[in-house]
């Protein structure tokens, strides 16, 4: 009967080990968005852990009443316990954006992009 005793606790140990370890495994959830309007630039990212860098970063390119078109970048950084970086961008003056996209990063790493989205 103690040998029986002992294997049950054993394995009832080793499964609380092993479930334990199994919830650090699980990566935290992430979601990004982004809109591009003629007169703002705008970006989401969510990432479903606090007490991260977390950092959204728009990609758009515009263009003038010239026809003159550029590239450029907005981001937000959040450190912290938060989980959503958001950013937001108005035309400069006499220029329409065009299209754009968004990266979300955690910690410096890459963690989501988004895919393009264009003015309408």
């Amino acid at each position: 009967m103690g040998k029986i005793k002992k294997m049950v606790l054993g394995i009832a140990l080793a499964m609380c080990v092993f479930g334990g370890s199994v919830g650090t495994c699980y990566a935290a959830s992430s979601s990004i968005e982004v809109n591009i309007s003629a007169t703002r630039a705008y970006g989401k990212f969510v990432y479903g852990e606090a007490g991260h860098r977390i950092k959204v970063t728009v990609y758009y390119s515009e263009e003038n009443s010239d026809g003159i078109m550029r590239s450029g970048e907005v981001s937000d950084t959040q450190f912290g316990n938060v989980t959503t970086a958001v950013v937001s961008k108005s035309n400069a003056d006499g220029y329409q954006y065009l299209g754009g996209y968004a990266v979300g990063y955690v910690d410096g790493i890459e963690m989501a992009v988004s895919p393009p989205a264009y003015a309408q």
